[in-house]
């Protein structure tokens, strides 16, 4: 392959003055910056920042590099993962074979940051807070990062229909008897209908149940990636233990494998590897794997050992749960009527992201401070509604509205004036304005009034009742779905 395709530059040098007699002087700043970028391109951008973020050479003497640390889990995870990465990082910089020496600094700043302590009477000592519940908080956050989990895709916010259960099923399992109840498993469907969801929830439940287990989550890209950059610095052995050691490996868009022959070959020993070990494998396609073309029969093999589940795009009560959910996850302060979200559940239906994307464009319309109508939505995420409407017309609303309030169709048009009456016909009135956008002479002569004082006066009336009363609101909200049906 072309060296200009793994976008490889020289690296900053830093200022060395070397005399005769071999003893040299650094410059720790220096020395440290062009280590930082062989540090990234050997462990990666954000594993970088989440280890070594906060650190620097504080004293370079007699061969040894004095690095300052900032918090003890990132010296304990610099000493036990990356010591000897940092001393190829620093060889490569400056051109000589430096010990490395990490220390911790614990300035008063930090102390005072991170230190909170409660005096306990029995005892009458002080507890470090920060040194149980808050460390392990940040080393859970860290798992995470290094695991390449989102803390986001849960369990809890999965909302299961009649396109995933099986899946869902299935994922539960493998969390409960990691590497024994499904091994693999092979999760497909087309693009965004949760499959990512679905997997990181497995990986982020198996980190909070058991801690100790070793959990990574990558792209069959970035395996790629990887594999192509441990062959141009010759640290395939690294590349295969990062892999081949761990509890649970989950990886996307498998499908691309198939471009790739090499990495098929490499993807066919690690898989070996963890099964043989009881390793649990989660991978996930935008197809089975009868379908993924030229791949070798061995790998296919492989991929259909296990449990292989679809997931199908979301029916409509699927999608509406989910629109529900992610206003709970946005923490969305707003409150965006039903048919707002109906409008979007129904005509945003095979993709769970744009569903995500439409939502969020009604809710940024919320935060400017606009009172956007049902027309604005429609506008808004490029929906016909004049199309739509066509096909409703005045009797399917009174026959909607006379089932949804069990009122008789011939007294919605009559002359009864009885209370109830009278309302269920200001509902068919409030929803000809609404829905249909009529005239307010026509919606009169819809139900047989002379007036449209009268319809102004119905549509502010069932306005007001359905903000304040939710049961009212959720009778009218049943007579808008049936109309739309």
């Amino acid at each position: 392959m072309d060296k200009a395709e793994f976008n490889v530059q020289e690296l900053p040098k830093p200022d060395i003055t070397v005399n005769s007699s071999s003893s040299q002087t650094l410059d720790p700043d220096a020395l440290w910056r062009s280590a930082k970028e062989n540090l990234k391109l050997m462990i990666g951008v954000e594993e970088f920042k989440n280890t070594f973020g906060g650190c620097y050479i504080e004293n370079i003497s007699n061969g040894v590099a004095q690095i300052s640390c900032d918090i003890p889990y990132k010296r304990e995870k610099m000493l036990r993962d990356y010591r000897h990465s940092l001393q190829d990082a620093l060889r490569k910089s400056c051109g000589l074979n430096l010990e490395v020496e990490i220390n911790l600094r614990e300035t008063q700043t930090v102390k005072e940051k991170y230190k909170y302590e409660y005096h306990d009477p029995k005892t009458n000592q002080s507890v470090d807070l920060f040194s149980s519940a808050e460390n392990e908080k940040i080393q859970k956050e860290d798992t995470l990062k290094k695991a390449q989990l989102n803390p986001r895709y849960l369990f809890s916010n999965f909302i299961v229909g009649a396109n995933n259960r099986l899946a869902e099923a299935v994922a539960q399992a493998v969390v409960e008897s990691l590497g024994e109840a499904y091994n693999p498993v092979f999760f497909h469907g087309n693009t965004g209908v949760g499959k990512t969801h679905l997997m990181q929830a497995i990986g982020n439940e198996v980190i909070n149940k058991f801690p100790d287990k070793k959990v990574v989550y990558i792209s069959i890209e970035q395996f790629l990636n990887e594999m192509v950059e441990s062959i141009r610095t010759k640290r395939n052995e690294d590349f295969r233990n990062k892999y081949r050691a761990v509890d649970l490996l989950i990886i996307d868009d498998v499908q691309f494998v198939e471009t790739y022959p090499r990495t098929q070959e490499e993807l066919f020993h690690t898989f070996n590897t963890l099964y043989q070990a009881n390793k649990q494998i989660v991978l996930a396609s935008d197809r089975p794997p009868k379908e993924i073309k030229n791949i070798t029969d061995r790998l296919r093999s492989r991929f259909e050992g296990g449990m292989v589940a679809d997931i199908q795009a979301p029916d409509y009560e699927t999608r509406l749960a989910i629109l529900q959910q992610l206003m709970i996850d946005k923490g969305a302060t707003v409150d965006v009527p039903r048919e707002y979200l109906d409008l979007i559940a129904k005509n945003v239906e095979n993709n769970i992201r744009e569903l995500e994307g439409a939502l969020t464009k009604v809710l940024s319309l919320f935060k400017l401070g606009m009172n956007p109508t049902y027309e604005d939505i429609g506008r808004l995420l490029q929906i016909d509604l004049e199309s739509k409407r066509k096909k409703i017309s005045p009797a399917k609303v009174m026959k909607s509205v006379s089932e949804i309030f069990d009122v008789k169709l011939a007294d919605i048009k009559g002359d009864r004036r009885t209370a109830y009456v009278a309302q269920c016909r200001q509902i068919v009135m409030y929803i000809l304005r609404t829905e249909l956008s009529m005239p307010l002479e026509q919606v009169a002569r819809e139900v047989n009034r002379k007036d449209h004082t009268t319809v102004l006066h119905a549509c502010e009336k069932i306005k007001a009742l359905k903000e304040k009363d939710s049961r009212f609101n959720e009778k009218l909200q049943s007579c808008y779905k049936l109309i739309r049906e």
